[in-house]
């Protein structure tokens, strides 16, 4: 319950994604955001299924989920499903979106305001409001032009505007529909367990009327197939003639941004051609490589060794500004230091002169060392033989996006064209180094807090005069690079949609000239600190599979259900002998035992159920009653009488539970460390994975020890940079984070050298123990990055909780748990914090060390021990002392009191301009039991869709309403969350009350059948095979991690559903929920409710407490201790 995300792990289901090749760069004038609106309306019922709600209830009672997005020349449609035999049905409700919807008015009113709710979740998101300053900025009018357009749309957009020009949105919606959704511009994806045939027959049936050419309106779209063979002959995109996107007027200029948040960064972006058509090379990741390196000699390691930035990223994105069929935009962003923001001149420069360094190389006759492209491909190779599988979610939305025209991808290469280098294009890189990554064809976009924040300027909305909103009004008072003072500058321009502020100013010509001297082809000076990459010693060259243990290898029986003909007795396949041809059946009773397989069997055969065999020489005969589907998945059945399933509603059968050999076992189980180990047996792919709790007794003592831990996390990371960065290009991965009770590390990817990065991790993390000067930081702290690592956390603890919906749940956790320190608090902790006595709180924390660990995946039981020996060393090396279990720092959860009142706590939000309230209700059900835990799982399952519809699609309470369970260090409990813009918090509360009185009602009446559909969806998602090894490894490793180690949660889970019926549930719902008991008087609930009140004046805004900035942090800190207080300071006691 460590945040908002719920858990979704390893579901395996039916997916569909269909693109339809417009999006918002056809909005039409004074409309935008039209696009995003139309997306939002096809949900809203069609002709065959009128009901607004239909297609989100049939998918969210069987299990399934949906969503859309709009891009700039594209939009997409996707739905999962776990339940196999519902796709037909719903693929024919998702078809009608594209045949008759219904586009009523009384719906397009509801949806304006839910596209107004959306882009006030994103109005304050820093990186929206840089991506539509470009597009406002761009110097170009909407007819050169679809790059300026507003694409998010809102009410002004979508409102106020077309109704100042005389524009009906309705009658717009419908010719947009007409003009662009029809066949020919249409692409789909569809996954499900069918043949091709069956799975062909279903898309036609359910597609066929889609209409195949424009309903009456001319299209844009130059649709004609000339070549089957190639998208780019087979649709051209609509703006791919538009070219690059910025006039020369808003180019080599820099924006001064003011952010909303703490923070201060870099953003260069140069337009560069179109590269859907350089798919084979690309010529655009080979420059970031090699721009973004982050090892020694690349240009983050020389920045930071200045002190001057902290991280970096380079390269052109995914999303559909950056790469268009128009052009695409190559950014490099750094994040800077407070000093960098200053110094912004000098990064510039050092930036262009290792630009004239890759041109140096490519101006040569043998070009850049082909040992970096080879090095490169063969990664990437390797990488996408072994890839994890993507969920099918994922997976279609991935291919139907390459299937859009902008990418240029033939169908033979929809699964790899974007993944694989197919050969180098020397040529293609000179080009773009020396006529596009070029001083006057960049923009430089310099956001710092250093010019304020943007709750800094709420008069400026007032006072400032408008910007017009078609020509950018910009300062001609050239910029040398010098120091910026915003005293002597007028007020900023802004933005009129986010109302972002900014200054323009251009480039002195002085100045580009300078970087276009450092842009010459040449080699650094001999004091230069950049170079081109090293050699990687992460490259992977062994991708053997570890054999598994002669005593338990793969065979057809394993894990099948048989039943010995001559006794009736049911047994499962648990092991096979490969050495001495044996199985060991576990019998119904619990009784193991060994049989030998006769010869027919001792090899591979293809198994189904009613096979019939015989083993012991013939002596024993048996049949199969299930066969799983996959090693660990659910069963095929034949007989329903031979396996225990449930007939109510094809309830599917639950596996046998696995034997103990494949679920993790213990290697080392002492006082330093305990080491769980399991070997993959399902996906078979040469990956592992390492993880690490490092349990410290001091880790979360007081809010000075757990800044310490906070810094300490940030300069080890700082620290293995340069190395990491090499290990994750041949897809190795580390992480460290700081916990509740320690430290957690992840090492992860090839196994091949996966221990080789978790020694140089090891090594860091302990370094700064044992230490023979205790005040002084390790040798392995580069000088002056303990200021820098400072200075990020401090920004990290100011930004903290800036959106309503964060804070909310923030609040909502630290009132149940009273080991979780503010951000505030720990802030204050730091005011006096130096490198000593840092030192000295980082010492005793690592004092007393015992570390709980995993090494999961294409690792045997020798590669353990190796582990094992690993951290061993490290942990003795340094000189902590181990930990005693009854000693761990403890997890406690209070005990919310049982109260016929509300225990509401209220707060204003942290930015003065945040225009949205959150809402938090939380129940708290008790410690955690298996009956508990399914029930609110079912009741979060049922709920779910019924309050989005009627509190966001019906009633616009907010774009964001969900429900769902939480499990919090053992102690149960589900959330409701709405967060809105129009609603006030006590409407909200009011409301949700409201909708759980009502449900109660709904439940009653529910019909059996709408029940068990439900139910039936539920236990398939949790029988579903997980996808990946990570995964799976997530899923063990949380076990681990919270101490509660049952390995099957899932399959007993399912298992338990199996027994609940609807009068369970009722009871359930008036045990924990119901505002009313049977008399019709308030009930006592364990219930706590979190309102985080919008500063910005409007509806959200009523109820807000007064409360100065500077003493909010302070103030929240002092509403949590009450609630801990109210709650007598009482925990539900040691649970794990």
């Amino acid at each position: 319950d460590d945040d908002d995300d719920e858990e979704e792990e390893g579901l395996r289901k039916a997916a569909a994604a269909l693109l339809v090749t417009t999006g918002s760069s056809h909005d039409p004038p004074h409309t935008h955001g039209l696009a995003h609106f139309l997306e939002h309306m096809l949900f809203m019922g069609t002709s065959k299924y009128p009901t607004e709600n239909y297609y989100d209830s049939f998918l969210s009672s069987h299990g399934g989920s949906d969503n859309a997005y709009t891009e700039l020349e594209y939009t997409v449609y996707h739905f999962d499903i776990p339940m196999q035999e519902k796709l037909r049905e719903v693929l024919d409700i998702f078809g009608q979106f594209f045949v008759m919807p219904l586009l009523k008015m009384e719906a397009m009113e509801r949806e304006i305001q839910s596209i107004e709710s959306e882009f006030r979740l994103s109005e304050k998101s820093d990186e929206c409001r840089l991506q539509q300053l470009l597009c406002f900025t761009c110097g170009k009018e909407e007819g050169e032009h679809c790059f300026g357009k507003f694409s998010w749309g809102n009410l002004k957009s979508l409102k106020e505007i077309p109704e100042q020009h005389g524009i009906d949105v309705m009658a717009q919606l419908r010719k947009f529909y007409n003009q662009y959704y029809y066949a020919a511009n249409m692409r789909l994806v569809v996954i499900g367990a069918y043949t091709l045939d069956e799975l062909q027959e279903q898309v036609v049936r359910c597609f066929s009327d889609v209409p195949a050419h424009p309903r009456g309106e001319p299209s844009l779209l130059d649709m004609t197939r000339t070549n089957a063979n190639t998208w780019e002959e087979t649709c051209r995109s609509g703006i791919k003639d538009y070219g690059m996107p910025f006039a020369p007027a808003s180019l080599a200029r820099i924006y001064r941004v003011v952010p909303v948040r703490e923070r201060h960064s870099l953003n260069i972006t140069w337009q560069v051609p179109p590269q859907g058509s350089n798919w084979r090379s690309k010529p655009c990741d080979y420059i970031a490589h090699l721009i973004g390196h982050e090892a020694a000699g690349s240009l983050l390691s020389a920045l930071k060794a200045k002190s001057l930035v902290t991280a970096c990223y380079a390269g052109v994105g995914s999303g559909g500004y950056e790469n268009a069929s128009s052009h695409a935009l190559f950014n490099l962003t750094f994040t800077l230091s407070e000093e960098g923001v200053s110094h912004w001149g000098e990064i510039v420069t050092e930036i262009y002169n290792y630009i004239g360094m890759i041109r140096y190389y490519c101006a040569t006759q043998d070009g850049l060392p082909s040992w970096i492209y080879e090095e490169l491909r063969a990664i990437q190779d390797v990488a996408y033989k072994f890839e994890d599988e993507m969920t099918p979610e994922e997976l279609v939305e991935n291919i139907v996006e390459d299937m859009a025209p902008a990418f240029s991808l033939p169908p033979e290469r929809l699964l790899d064209g974007n993944s694989l280098l197919f050969e180098y294009d020397g040529d293609a890189i000179k080009d773009i180094v020396d006529n596009f990554l070029v001083p006057r064809n960049a923009r430089l976009d310099l956001m710092s807090s250093t010019f304020g924040r943007d709750a800094d300027y709420d008069g400026l909305d007032e006072t400032n005069e408008p910007v017009n909103e078609t020509v950018n009004k910009i300062d001609e008072e050239e910029d040398s690079g010098g120091t910026f003072s915003i005293e002597s500058l007028p007020p900023p321009q802004k933005e009129p949609m986010f109302g972002t502020k900014f200054w323009s100013n251009p480039i002195s010509e002085a100045l580009l000239k300078e970087w276009e001297s450092a842009t010459s082809p040449c080699l650094p000076s001999d004091s230069s600190l950049l170079s081109l990459p090293p050699l990687n010693p992460f490259v992977p060259t062994k991708f053997d599979l570890k054999p598994c243990p002669l005593d338990d290898t793969h065979h057809p029986l394993l894990h099948c259900s048989l039943k010995i003909l001559d006794t009736g007795k049911k047994a499962t396949v648990t092991k096979f002998n490969s050495s001495k041809k044996q199985i060991l059946l576990l019998y119904e009773d619990r009784d193991e035992k060994w049989h030998e397989v006769d010869l027919v069997l001792a090899s591979a055969i293809d198994i189904t159920p009613d096979f019939e065999g015989t083993l012991d020489k013939n002596s024993i005969k048996f049949k199969i009653v299930a066969v799983p589907k996959e090693e660990g998945s659910t069963l095929d059945c034949s007989d329903n009488g031979d396996f225990s399933i449930d007939i109510r509603l094809s309830f599917p059968p639950i596996p046998p539970p696995l034997p103990e050999s494949r679920l993790p076992q213990l290697v080392v189980d002492t006082q330093a460390l305990r080491l769980w180990h399991l070997q993959d047996r399902t996906f078979k792919r040469p990956i592992a994975e390492l993880r690490l709790k490092v349990i410290c007794s001091h880790a979360n003592k007081t809010p000075l020890h757990k800044a310490c831990a906070d810094l300490f996390v940030t300069l080890c990371q700082d620290a293995v940079t340069e190395i990491s960065y090499l290990a994750s290009v041949c897809e190795l991965g580390s992480s460290i984070s700081s916990t509740d009770q320690g430290f957690s590390l992840r090492v992860h990817g090839f196994d091949h050298k996966l221990l080789d990065l978790a020694s140089e991790v090891l090594k860091v993390f302990f370094s700064f123990h044992n230490q023979q000067d205790p005040n002084k930081l390790p040798d392995t702290i580069k000088p002056g990055r303990f200021d820098a690592c400072l200075e990020v956390l401090m920004r990290r603890y100011a930004n903290a909780g800036m959106q309503a919906s964060s804070l909310c749940t923030d609040v909502r956790l630290r009132c149940i748990r009273p080991t979780i320190w503010s951000s505030h608090s720990k802030a204050d902790a730091f005011k006096f914090i130096d490198e000593s006595s840092f030192m000295e709180t980082i010492t005793s924390i690592l004092s007393e060390v015992s570390i709980e660990a995993f090494y999961h995946g294409n690792v045997d039981h020798s590669d353990a021990l190796t582990a094992k020996e690993l951290v061993l060393n490290a942990l003795t090396a340094s000189g902590s002392c181990d930990i005693p279990k009854e000693n761990y720092p403890l997890q406690h959860v209070l005990k919310a009191p049982l109260v016929t009142d509300d225990h509401i706590v209220v707060t204003p939000t942290k930015d003065s301009k945040e225009a949205n309230t959150a809402v938090e209700v939380y129940f708290q059900i008790g410690k955690d039991d298996l009956s508990h835990r399914v029930l609110i799982d079912l009741l979060s399952e049922i709920m779910y869709e019924p309050l989005f519809d009627e509190l966001r699609t019906k009633e616009q309470f907010g774009y964001h309403v969900s429900c769902g369970a939480r499990w919090t260090f053992g102690v149960i409990g589900i959330s409701f969350k709405v967060v809105t813009s129009c609603k006030s918090a006590d409407e909200v509360s009011e409301r949700l009350d409201r909708f759980l009185h009502e449900f109660r009602d709904k439940l009653a009446t529910m019909e059996e059948e709408k029940f068990m559909e439900n139910l039936v969806g539920l236990v398939k998602n949790k029988l579903q095979m997980y996808n990946s090894l990570e995964e799976e490894c997530n899923s063990l490793w949380s076990e681990i991690n919270e101490g509660r180690y049952d390995w099957e949660a899932y399959r007993n889970e399912a298992d338990h559903l199996r027994s609940i019926t609807k009068e369970r549930v009722m009871t359930a719902f008036d045990d924990w929920l119901s505002p009313k008991c049977e008399q019709g008087n308030a009930k006592e609930r364990r219930r706590l409710v979190v309102h985080v009140i919008g500063t910005s004046e409007g509806p959200a805004s009523d109820g807000r407490p007064i409360i100065e900035s500077d003493k909010l942090g302070k103030e929240i800190d002092q509403r949590v201790k009450a609630f801990h207080e109210a709650a007598g300071h009482a925990t539900w006691g040691k649970i794990l």
